[in-house]
């Protein structure tokens, strides 16, 4: 992996492309509970006027209380009885860039605050990951992230897919081509407008390739400090699903969209550095190399707290379908050497020893990951755990290797009883990510009738 640094757009240069014309709107957003964008497109004068003189422009509080549909949760956060109170929208500036495909518009990034405080929101997911990473520094330590998303597409436009209930929709590819360059030039009329136009908007590409679904094609990002990284992951979102647009495709991150089809991944690949030196601490400086101790320990606590975490990683209903046996989904809760059997891989030697975590889906957020990521890996630290075992061979021949949990109902259960999750991210986090997952599963247990339940009993009970 290799490390390139994103230069943002300064104020000066903001300016005097406001002042030439070049630019007339600036896109203020901040990620939601899904890692959507959420904001506002304001004008030159309104963004100079809210935001670089005034503290930010207002929104509702709901908008870290709602689901996918945009149907409020009643959180505490906003709910009836605080009348769905006013947050505000700060921009960091250090995200500001121009969108490539978009030549009059600049986007940055934005911070949730009280409405009359400059305390922050602690629920909103850039907060989260925040705290996180004040934590690991407050005992020297920082860390670099790499998302490795893979996503579907379909050859048609999103409002014909949604005509057709994203049922039977005609994909990129007819067959599997995983690592086909065939399949790779065919579809690089499109494919290669990420590759060249994701790092004109600050999001540096290492390589793209189709994978084993039809139409599934992977895009692998550099590697960075994990505050951008879950910046540039929301943010190539994002501007997969606007190029899509233009080009007449639809593009799901869902992680099982087709249940005999392979998942939707997001590997995580992640490694430890040491604030004051700047040098990676993942790699033993013994003469044979290997995993240093204390990159070990911080290892192990992923491994001990995957399950109880998992909500973090696999956040909705769907995220679940996608842990089948032998489809490389990361299930198997266990710790290999290049081995994508485990749900946990080291890979590299030297500076770019990492480990990547197999279990996450293409639908996470990525804050709440790295937050997670961090605060396992921190318990692991803190409780100075043992060099975690490597195995050889395939771990779902292994019989007492722990499952990541197959359900929401069983994720939600073993994160109400993490004392870990609850001690890293504090009471009134950890009960708002809980109770906001429970309210989406109580939409499809009690809200919804499925395609299936119609096939399976409409006339035969």
């Amino acid at each position: 992996m290799t490390t390139a640094s994103f230069r943002a757009l300064d104020l000066d240069e903001f300016h005097r492309l406001a002042t030439s014309g070049e630019i007339d709107t600036v896109v203020c957003a901040t990620p939601d509970s899904y890692g959507r964008l959420v904001g506002k497109r304001l004008t030159v004068s309104g963004f100079n006027s809210l935001c670089l003189e005034g503290d930010g422009f207002h929104a509702s509080g709901y908008l870290f209380a709602t689901d996918v549909e945009m149907n409020p949760v009643d959180l505490p956060i906003a709910n009836a009885e605080n009348g769905w109170a006013d947050i505000r929208i700060m921009p960091d500036l250090s995200t500001m860039r121009r969108v490539p495909w978009e030549p009059n518009v600049v986007l940055v990034i934005g911070d949730a605050y009280e409405s009359g405080s400059e305390k922050d929101i602690p629920v909103s997911p850039r907060a989260i990951l925040k705290r996180q990473l004040q934590r690991a520094a407050d005992m020297g330590l920082a860390f670099k992230f790499a998302s490795e998303l893979e996503f579907y597409i379909a050859a048609l436009t999103s409002d014909k897919a949604w005509d057709a209930g994203y049922r039977d929709l005609k994909m990129l590819s007819e067959y599997r081509a995983d690592y086909q360059m065939v399949q790779a030039s065919r579809d690089d009329w499109f494919i290669r407008q990420i590759r060249n136009e994701m790092p004109k908007f600050g999001i540096s590409v290492e390589s793209s390739k189709p994978e084993w679904g039809h139409g599934q094609q992977e895009v692998t990002l550099d590697y960075c400090d994990a505050l951008e990284m879950a910046d540039r992951h929301v943010l190539f979102k994002y501007g997969i699903k606007q190029l899509a647009h233009n080009c007449d495709l639809t593009v799901t991150f869902m992680a099982k969209p087709k249940i005999d089809d392979v998942g939707s991944s997001c590997h995580l690949h992640v490694s430890m550095w040491s604030v004051e030196s700047g040098q990676s601490l993942c790699w033993s400086d013994a003469p044979d190399g290997g995993m240093s101790q204390r990159f070990g320990s911080f290892v192990a606590g992923q491994l001990e707290n995957a399950a109880s975490l998992s909500l973090l990683f696999a956040p909705t209903v769907n995220s679940y379908k996608r842990f089948q046996p032998g489809q490389f989904a990361g299930s198997a809760i266990s710790l290999g050497e290049d081995n994508r059997s485990c749900a946990f891989r080291l890979v590299g030697n030297g500076p770019s020893y990492r480990v990547e975590n197999r279990v996450p889906g293409a639908d996470v957020n990525p804050y709440y990951a790295y937050a997670a990521t961090i605060a396992a890996g921190l318990d692991g630290i803190e409780r100075n755990l043992p060099m975690p075992t490597i195995l050889s061979g395939n771990a779902w021949d292994v019989d007492d290797i722990e499952l990541v949990p197959t359900s929401l109902h069983q994720a939600i259960d073993a994160f109400a009883h993490s004392k870990v999750a609850r001690s890293a991210f504090g009471d009134d986090v950890f009960e708002h990510l809980l109770a906001f997952a429970q309210a989406e599963l109580v939409a499809f247990d009690s809200q919804t009738v499925t395609d299936w339940e119609l096939q399976r009993y409409y006339e035969r009970v």
